[in-house]
């Protein structure tokens, strides 16, 4: 009988104690909790990657990385859809192509030229950007000359990744000059050889700028300074703004010393007004003499 009640004693107590213990274990491991500081998130890109006003936002990531995007096709997938990541790129970059639209690096929703430029600029005194503007706009009013199209003074790309894309580092386009720059008018023997000098940004020798018969063959124009172009300057006389042509400053018939800007039109109506203004760009510079 005495053994029975010690055993229920016993019980009683080591169960007193037990749940003593629980308590005080829950309470400790409570405080503890509350206490602790949670792991940092962890993150695949730096903070700021989507935001184009921070220093990692991944523009510039991917610009100063010779704009390779095969590191995100790793995780996001060839078509940007979300790969193995699950993340889509094309919430954002949902214009045709994805990442590798033309004018999400150059251009913008209208066209694929600059302005912008690739460091996103918009400046014509930026070299990037420069006068494609005065070259490429479908308006008139913006031009002084015929269209030029993108392969005047660039190779045909075909895709983001075709070799003729990007071929350097520095960020600066390659300029390969078509048959416009290298353009030979009726009764010329001379045939341009056009260059473009990536440090003085100054095309020369071509067609469109002087090289052809009775122009200004050694006129340099500066891509990224309009002002350096200016009615005389490929033919004529650039300090009086005369554009009569002529050869080493001796006009020849059927041009004559007289002749000013508001009497090319007497020839050329179809082209320039009697206020000396063109009026048909698309016939001003497009490879022939329009009469």
């Amino acid at each position: 009988m005495k053994k029975l009640n010690f055993r229920k004693l016993l019980l009683f107590y080591g169960s007193f104690v037990l749940i003593i213990t629980s308590g005080m274990v829950y309470q400790g491991c409570s405080e503890l909790d509350n206490s602790v500081t949670l792991a940092p998130e962890i993150r695949t890109h730096l903070v700021g990657w989507s935001n184009p006003s921070s220093a990692n936002f991944h523009g510039i990531y991917i610009r100063t990385n010779n704009w390779n995007l095969s590191g995100c096709k790793t995780c996001h997938g060839g078509d940007y859809s979300g790969g193995t990541s699950g993340a889509s790129c094309l919430g954002c970059h949902n214009g045709s192509g994805g990442p590798e639209s033309c004018n999400l690096c150059h251009g913008n929703s209208q066209h694929i030229y600059p302005p912008k430029s690739l460091n996103n600029d918009s400046l014509e005194t930026d070299r990037g950007v420069g006068v494609h503007d005065h070259h490429l706009n479908p308006n008139t009013n913006v031009r002084y000359s015929a269209q030029v199209r993108c392969v005047s003074c660039h190779k045909t790309v075909n895709s983001f990744s075709d070799p003729v894309h990007i071929q350097n580092t520095n960020n600066t386009a390659t300029i390969f000059f078509d048959s416009l720059a290298l353009n030979v008018l009726p009764g010329d023997t001379i045939v341009p050889n056009p260059v473009y000098d990536p440090v003085t940004n100054k095309c020369s020798n071509v067609y469109c700028h002087g090289n052809f018969k009775n122009g200004n063959r050694g006129f340099e124009p500066v891509f990224n300074n309009p002002e350096s172009v200016v009615c005389g300057s490929c033919h004529g006389n650039a300090t009086t703004g005369n554009p009569t042509p002529g050869t080493n400053g001796n006009i020849l018939p059927p041009h004559y010393s007289f002749m000013t800007s508001q009497t090319c039109y007497i020839c050329h109506g179809s082209v320039i007004n009697s206020q000396g203004q063109i009026f048909n760009q698309n016939l001003h510079l497009n490879g022939v003499i329009n009469y």
